[in-house]
């Protein structure tokens, strides 16, 4: 229940996060997720990226209480910057960490990111604060061969993608991540796996008893 109420309250922020972001009271924990590759360089990408970050994430979003941590990625995740909302200084410190990134980087290894922003969101741990996941990406994927996830891909696909939410602005996109979606997964197969040997040895019906017979008989 404590997960669907968590899951609907991401919908609707998501979707009321910037027509009533004067009017919210609750803070959150914000992980965001840069994409700093050379792709991003393209016209429409990245300095369309930073004003959004930087105009609307951080001065009509964010509130005082609000905890934020900034990751840019390309070959490999980095931690920025993470802090606690307190004033109009904050805000500042995060503007000048947006604005000190350079889309340069060598690669673009979405998958990566992607664990990295699970693991982060791992160690800030269960704190009764909602959590919302961002990443900001144009999805080109194009990982070095010592990734897990090496290759090019035009359009990255992942489970981690499954169930997001994403809206596109100019020519790159702004993703709300589900990442509970992995653990649904997991939980699904270990149910189907636990019935399966529940019933191993349930008697069949009749009908399967003479499938099972006419299949030894071909054997």
């Amino acid at each position: 229940m404590q997960k669907l109420k968590n899951f609907l309250f991401v919908v609707y922020f998501s979707i009321s996060f910037t027509v009533f972001a004067g009017e919210r009271t609750i803070p959150v924990d914000i992980f965001l997720m840069i994409d700093k590759s050379q792709s991003m360089s393209e016209p429409g990408k990245f300095e369309s990226l930073r004003k959004w970050v930087r105009n609307t994430l951080i001065t009509e979003m964010l509130i005082p209480g609000d905890w934020i941590t900034v990751w840019e990625f390309y070959k490999e995740p980095y931690e920025l910057q993470t802090l606690d909302i307190k004033n109009e200084a904050d805000r500042m410190q995060l503007v000048k960490t947006i604005d000190g990134i350079t889309p340069d980087g060598r690669y673009t290894d979405i998958g990566r990111a992607l664990d990295s922003i699970q693991t982060s969101l791992n160690n800030r741990g269960r704190n009764n604060r909602y959590k919302i996941l961002l990443l900001v990406t144009d999805l080109e994927q194009d990982a070095p061969w010592t990734s897990k996830y090496r290759g090019k891909q035009e359009s990255f696909k992942s489970p981690y993608l499954a169930e997001a939410r994403i809206i596109k602005h100019d020519n790159w996109y702004e993703i709300t991540l589900d990442m509970d979606i992995q653990d649904k997964v997991v939980k699904t197969t270990k149910e189907l796996y636990t019935d399966i040997m529940e019933n191993k040895n349930t008697p069949r019906s009749e009908d399967d008893q003479n499938t099972a017979l006419i299949t030894e008989k071909k054997d």
